[in-house]
């Protein structure tokens, strides 16, 4: 191949990627979610609308970036006020649901793994943890080679009544506040999606 030919492809090679760049950045006048307005965690209850919603969000949180373009549409043309609480802020760490705490009280251990099996204790019915309706479990090797039935079911407060009862299990959570008092709790993709569609 000549260096001409060279040359031309290695020109529309850099056009491609140029354009190919412009159109991944934000377009001017574009929204992204830090154009909506952050509060801490302690302020959920405090804002001075009548009534709005306040949005439990990460940055890291891939559910989060599923709902992104329903919670921009909402921010421009819902009807009540959204604030973002952004969970990964050191700030807001008190408000999460405390993980360790529940597993330490509701894990328990079913059994142990010798030479790379696992071996279920006598006394524990693994059929109660697989068709459990009300809790997830899964089952995990643990430290010193115990079997762990993992309780994945949180027992949050989903009626605070104030910032200081807050006990946020994930992202994305949304709260609806009215005259400074709950009035709905969703946690989940669609659960949150359909709040804003309320």
């Amino acid at each position: 191949m000549n260096s001409k030919v060279k040359w031309m492809l290695g020109s529309v090679l850099v056009i491609f990627l140029a354009g190919l760049l412009i159109s991944l950045l934000p377009k001017e006048g574009q929204d992204t979610i830090d154009d909506i307005k952050k509060i801490k965690a302690q302020e959920s209850f405090a804002q001075g609308n009548k009534e709005y919603i306040v949005y439990f969000w990460q940055d890291a949180c891939s559910y989060c970036k599923q709902i992104e373009n329903a919670v921009l549409e909402y921010s421009k043309t819902g009807e009540t006020p959204i604030y973002i609480v952004d969970m990964g802020d050191t700030e807001n760490a008190d408000s999460w649901y405390d993980w360790q705490a529940h597993h330490n009280m509701y894990d328990k251990v079913i059994g142990r793994i010798e030479n790379g099996k696992e071996i279920i204790d006598a006394n524990i019915n693994l059929a109660e943890f697989l068709n459990d309706k009300e809790v997830v479990w899964s089952i995990q090797s643990g430290a010193d080679n115990k079997l762990i039935a993992v309780h994945q079911t949180p027992f949050e407060n989903k009626t605070p009544a104030s910032a200081s009862k807050l006990a946020i299990t994930g992202t994305p959570t949304m709260l609806k506040i009215n005259e400074g008092m709950l009035s709905d709790y969703r946690v989940g993709v669609e659960e949150t999606v359909g709040l804003l569609k309320n």
